[in-house]
């Protein structure tokens, strides 16, 4: 749970400081503006936060119901059924059944089996709509710490969508730039990344994000588009 409050705790500077999940967000609806993809009867989207995706996405679709799931309470205004995806309750796999089921920068916190339950949750035609991160994601920080996601390639991500029919996966790469090694560090805490782990941030550590990274982050962006077909 400790992992999981350092997002609480950034609940407050999130929206300001999490450009690249922003900017995810909007490369997701673009992608269901390209495929024309805008009425769904039934919208489910995990990992809801503080919803600045669901604000994004509402904008571009047309719906009946929307079902917002987060593991984490934020007091939002809005419903939000707070259970870890991981665990997804049995009654909620039996009753509910979506047309598309949506979530953004989640994905790489949960486990393999997510796909067989999302294939369970969707409808026949249903749509999937997700974003995560790749390999390369924050490797600067791996390299300083050791400490990283188990970060998958997007051929793994293929493997793992074998029973739907892919529309789009594909790979983005973004270089955020800092003026000093304690921006790149307080921009992890702002946004909450800090939740892969804790370490020592000495005078040495910052003396190798500006050597051997100039203060420099790479984010890995993966995003997914498929249909269940059956």
């Amino acid at each position: 749970m400790g992992a999981n409050l350092n997002f609480l705790k950034a609940k407050s500077t999130y929206k300001t400081a999490a450009k690249v999940q922003d900017l995810m967000g909007q490369r997701l609806c673009e992608l269901l503006k390209t495929y024309r993809l805008k009425e769904f009867q039934r919208v489910f989207e995990f990992g809801c936060g503080t919803g600045e995706f669901s604000q994004k996405l509402q904008k571009n679709l047309i719906f009946k119901d929307y079902v917002r799931n987060d593991i984490l309470d934020y007091k939002s205004e809005f419903e939000v059924e707070i259970f870890d995806m991981n665990h997804i309750p049995k009654a909620f796999l039996k009753t509910q059944k979506f047309n598309l089921i949506t979530s953004n920068a989640t994905l790489q916190w949960l486990k393999e089996d997510i796909f067989t339950n999302l294939y369970a949750l969707l409808k026949k035609d249903g749509i999937l709509l997700l974003s995560s991160f790749g390999q390369e994601n924050l490797k600067e920080i791996k390299i300083l710490s050791g400490l990283s996601l188990p970060y998958k390639s997007l051929k793994s991500h293929k493997n793992l969508l074998k029973d739907f029919e892919i529309l789009e996966l594909k790979e983005e790469f973004f270089k955020l730039e800092f003026e000093s090694a304690l921006e790149v560090f307080r921009h992890l805490k702002q946004s909450g990344v800090n939740s892969l782990g804790h370490f020592f941030l000495g005078k040495e550590t910052l003396l190798k994000m500006q050597e051997l990274f100039g203060n420099t982050l790479t984010y890995h962006s993966i995003y997914i588009l498929c249909r269940k077909i059956s």
